[in-house]
């Protein structure tokens, strides 16, 4: 799942390239994003963001800057967005592709500088009881029958040669912004705790 900017058609007539229109005069009072303090995508998000070049927490603080909008979740954005009760949205990618095919006048973004990039992890227990089946069911989410089903229910696949979700770009047609995970762990509550100085939620 790719964390994306979606657009109100009805109120943005050119869909932004960058992040930072969320930052700009158009987009004041009009923009909102999930809170890392309760959506997991949205703390990892902070997570790599704060640690990348061009961003870090100047990135959160223009945000703030211009009153950025803090719900607690993915949904909420969205909803915020297809509403039209907010014009700019930072929100997972499928859900703005469903929101769309239903009818709704939204668009995805897939922002020049990168995405951050949520992954479905799979594995097997250390003590499973039947390794072999488990092994198996590992075998066919990863085979190109596995990752066409994970299409069909509007995931991005993983693997190359399978076509993303309508509406989705596959993983290779876009940039992936990301960190490394175990630093990414370590620094989860100092990430919130900076947030909430930022934003004072």
């Amino acid at each position: 799942m790719a964390t994306v900017l979606a657009v109100n058609t009805q109120k943005v007539k050119t869909p932004p390239t960058s992040w930072k229109a969320l930052a700009t005069a158009e987009s004041k009072d009009a923009a909102i994003m999930p809170s890392p303090l309760y959506s997991g995508a949205a703390a990892y998000n902070v997570g790599v963001l704060s640690r990348t070049d061009g961003f870090g927490w100047d990135f959160f603080k223009s945000l703030k800057a211009n009153n950025v909008a803090v719900v607690k979740g993915n949904g909420a954005v969205l909803n915020a967005v297809a509403s039209g009760e907010k014009s700019y949205g930072m929100v997972v990618d499928y859900l703005v592709a469903r929101e769309k095919a239903k009818g709704s006048p939204v668009e995805l973004v897939y922002p020049s500088e990168g995405v951050p990039v949520i992954t479905e992890p799979i594995g097997i227990l250390k003590n499973a009881a039947n390794e072999k089946a488990a092994q198996a069911f590992v075998d066919f989410v990863l085979s190109e029958d596995g990752q066409k089903l994970a299409s069909s229910i509007g995931y991005t696949p993983i693997r190359e040669g399978v076509e993303a979700p309508k509406g989705l770009k596959s993983i290779n047609q876009f940039k992936v912004i990301s960190s490394e995970i175990s630093k990414l762990a370590e620094a989860r509550e100092a990430d919130k705790k900076q947030f909430t100085s930022v934003f004072g939620q």
